[in-house]
Order: structure tokens, then C-alpha cells, then sequence
């Protein structure tokens, strides 16, 4: 026998006819690091009269299956999978010059996403270990856009049932590195089309809010009945680097006095591979677009023998009319149909 190393385990994501109807089709993923596993909850009776000093004996009293992967997002096909179950839809188009663009959601932001995916891992080891994780719902996505490195992304989700098929005859083909993007092929761009030059260290994150595993366990079963999305958060947070007042007058000030309102713009938020698509000349891109969001400044700070910055908070709010927000991924992929 031998310690293992955790490179050499394996995961896998398949999107589901519906609930309860495990995947037929996987996809496998590379990541930095997975803890996508099941769960199950553990009961103590307490302290008992006529006891002793120690509690009594514990129960297990629910099974789950949830976490996450932490991955360099390649955009070349698969991943396409995983923000169509969280978005809910998809629409794809063909762009002519070899390249394909992928819309989620496809219209305005009004329907539950209602997609679920099963979820599969390998724990490597003497014998290997397999397990399964039935009806997750996607809950988090949290892309980290940092210069001078990959872009990252976490990619979050909660299931219903597991169980640890013998897994041996499971087939890995994960996309390689070539077509992540990197934060130095992208920007940050207002509805003037201007970038913000000098913004850095920009965070991402998308929440589809589900109710607690507490508040979905049903008398009679082990497991959650469902975890529907009730609500979806979206927010950008990112450091300017100050040059000049003008954004800034936005935040805080009409003219000499107070703004009290809001100030709101529409965003798009863009990264790029440094390669491009196979047979194309246009590289791997994934784009973050949203029609209304409220921003808000940290007060700035000075310091003494550093730069002056600004800490920036978008949140996307409902838009007036058509699309809210949407991910476009530009890839070689011609369309993605979830299976029925």
C-alpha cells in the first residue's frame, strides 16, 4: 500500500433528462482542486437522564451531495454545459468565420433555471473509489480575474442522492489548457464602449439562492426533495486604479453637492484565450454582460508611498425590458441541446 496523490483523481459532470433520471453523457474536467463529495448528517441524542456523564450514541439522519470545483475554465466545448445549467437556457449562433457564440440565458431572467446535472469523481487509490451524485442544482459560480494569470473559476452545486457505482468502465477526456483565458486578454467595459484601463483584481460571482438542506427534507426519506433556485444574485467587485475624478464624481457628487441616487450603467465584462479557436482566427472568449447594475465605492483611503485606489461593487438589478444579464461563450462548438 501507498499514500495517493490527488492529481490523479478524476471528475465529471452530465446534464440530466430530469430529476431523479441520473446522466447518460459525461464530461470530465481538470481542476486545481474538487471537493465536490457526499454528504450525510450525523445526529447525537444528548445528554440523557439516567445517562452518564457522555452523551448517548449518534444517528445518521440525511444523505446529500454537493461542493465544488475550482478549475482554469477551458472554453473549448464542455464548460458550456455547466453555466447552461446554471443559467437555465441557451441559444447558439453561428457567427461565419468558423466560430460559434452561446447565450445564457436566451431571453430575460424570469423563469427558474429548472437543469439538473449528476456529478461523478474518482478517489484514486490501490482500488480506485467511484462515486455518484445525483440532481445537483448549480448555486455558485465565482470567476476570479486577477492580471498576469489565469482566469479561474469555482463552480458550485447541491444534489439530492448518491451512491458509489463501480465506476471502471468510466471514460476521462477532459479539454486541455489551451483555450482558458487569461486576464491580460480582456476588460472591463462601460456602455460607452470605454474600458476601465486600469481596473484589477476583478471578482465575479453568480448565486442561484436554494433554500437550506433543512427546509427540503421530507418525512420519509433520507434525501432533500428538491433544492429549487428562488433567486439569483449577481455582483462584480473589482480595484481601479485612480487616475482622475471622473468616475469617481459618479459615485458620490453632482457637481459641489451630494448625489443621492444611484449611479447605474449596463456592463460587459469580457476574457479571452491567448491561442484561437481551432480552424478560426478569432480566439476562445467568455463574456459577462448585464443591462442595469447599481455601483458603489469604498470610501478611498490614502496611504502614504502607495497608489490611490478605488474598490468597486457592481450589482445587476432587473432591467427595464429584454435580456437582464447573460454569459456568451465564442468557441468551435456548433450548438449544445439538453437532452429530453
Amino acid at each position: 500500500m501507498s499514500l495517493q496523490s490527488g492529481s490523479l483523481g478524476k471528475v465529471w459532470f452530465g446534464p440530466q433528462v430530469a430529476k431523479e433520471t441520473p446522466a447518460t453523457t459525461y464530461y470530465g474536467f481538470k481542476g486545481n482542486a474538487v471537493d465536490l463529495a457526499p454528504g450525510q448528517l450525523f445526529r447525537n441524542v444528548g445528554p440523557l437522564v439516567g445517562g452518564s456523564f457522555l452523551p448517548g450514541g449518534s444517528i445518521k439522519t440525511a444523505a446529500f451531495g454537493g461542493g465544488g470545483i475550482v478549475m482554469p475554465p477551458s472554453l473549448d466545448d464542455f464548460i458550456v454545459w455547466l453555466l447552461y445549467a446554471f443559467a437555465g437556457t441557451c441559444t447558439s449562433n453561428d457567427m461565419g468565420d468558423s466560430t460559434y457564440e452561446h447565450v445564457m440565458p436566451s431571453g430575460a431572467d424570469s423563469s427558474a433555471p429548472g437543469k439538473y446535472l449528476t456529478g461523478r469523481r474518482m478517489i484514486p487509490g490501490t482500488a480506485n473509489q467511484y462515486e455518484q451524485m445525483e440532481d445537483l442544482v448549480p448555486t455558485r459560480i465565482l470567476l476570479g480575474i486577477t492580471p498576469g494569470e489565469y482566469v479561474t473559476m469555482r463552480y458550485e452545486a447541491i444534489g439530492r442522492t448518491i451512491s458509489a457505482p463501480d465506476g471502471s468502465a468510466w471514460t476521462y477526456t477532459p479539454k486541455n489548457e489551451v483555450s482558458v483565458p487569461i486576464a491580460c486578454r480582456g476588460g472591463l467595459e462601460l456602455p460607452d464602449g470605454s474600458s476601465l484601463a486600469t481596473a484589477t483584481g476583478a471578482t465575479l460571482e453568480l448565486v442561484n439562492v436554494v433554500p437550506d438542506l433543512r427546509r427540503v427534507l421530507v418525512v420519509g426519506s433520507y434525501y432533500a426533495y428538491d433544492f429549487p433556485v428562488t433567486a439569483r444574485a449577481i455582483t462584480l467587485s473589482f480595484t481601479h486604479l485612480y487616475e482622475t475624478k471622473t468616475l469617481y464624481e459618479n459615485f458620490y457628487w453632482n457637481g459641489t453637492a451630494w448625489q443621492p441616487s444611484i449611479y447605474s450603467t449596463s456592463m460587459d465584462v469580457y476574457v479571452q484565450s491567448p491561442g484561437d479557436i481551432t480552424g478560426a482566427a478569432l480566439p476562445y472568449q467568455l463574456k459577462l454582460w448585464a443591462s442595469n447594475v447599481d455601483w458603489s465605492c469604498e470610501p478611498i483611503g490614502l496611504v502614504g508611498g502607495d497608489l490611490v485606489e478605488m474598490r468597486i461593487t457592481g450589482t445587476v438589478a432587473a432591467a427595464a425590458s429584454g435580456f437582464d444579464w447573460y454569459f456568451n461563450v465564442r468557441n468551435g462548438t456548433a450548438t449544445y441541446t439538453w437532452p429530453t
